[in-house]
């Protein structure tokens, strides 16, 4: 995140910090309450992308040998998975394909390397329903290989396959800055115009929670 963007997410947090501590004198205002609750959510959805933004710089971080070690071993988890899966429905010909160790796909060259990893999210995608009813994968798990895999080809000069933005999946962390700017202004900001006078102290000190400090 940028400078104005992190002021704009502490004053986000300020206006979900005041709402909760305050959550007595506005919870009976169903509207209120349901606009808050939008913003909370688009609030916790911007942590969650700014974690997925810091977890992929601090992946691309990491030196060649590093990253390549690092998909070895998630795609070792998963095709482990995979082969399991191919023993328990006879498919020999998925059995022989995930075969290979986090050994054999670290040591490998870069032009089998990539084939190898791309065979892996093929094979799980294909049968994601029943791996993840039955064997324990996760989207997420696929998604996050996906992911630094895609890291992987961009450190080594080559186009992105995958594109995963985050393993969350979230939107575009602008995207929902701009959300939550729109929540406040169309909503909280014009529906918070009930306690003007009912309740000047409440009332002011949402306002006060909604100025942007530049830091």
């Amino acid at each position: 995140m940028n400078k104005k963007q992190i002021n704009k997410k502490e004053m986000y947090d300020t206006v979900v910090s005041f709402l909760d501590s305050n959550s007595a004198v506005w919870s009976s205002i169903s509207k209120v309450a349901e606009f808050k609750n939008q913003f909370s959510d688009v609030v916790i959805q911007i942590d969650e992308a700014q974690y997925a933004q810091q977890e992929a710089q601090v992946f691309l971080g990491k030196n060649k040998t590093q990253v390549k070690g690092v998909i070895a071993q998630k795609a070792d988890i998963l095709n482990d998975t995979i082969e399991a899966f191919a023993l328990v429905t006879g498919n020999t010909k998925l059995e022989r394909k995930m075969a290979a160790t986090y050994s054999d796909l670290n040591r490998m060259r870069n032009a089998d390397f990539i084939p190898a990893i791309k065979a892996i999210v093929t094979a799980a995608e294909a049968n994601i329903e029943i791996l993840s009813a039955e064997y324990g994968v996760t989207v997420e798990q696929v998604d996050g290989l996906k992911t630094d895999f895609d890291g992987f080809l961009t450190i080594n000069g080559q186009p992105r396959i995958y594109r995963v933005a985050s393993v969350q999946a979230t939107k575009d962390l602008e995207l929902l800055l701009n959300e939550a700017n729109d929540i406040l202004e169309n909503k909280l900001d014009k529906v918070m115009s009930i306690f003007k006078r009912r309740d000047p102290g409440f009332f002011n000190g949402y306002q006060a929670a909604r100025i942007i400090v530049d830091n």
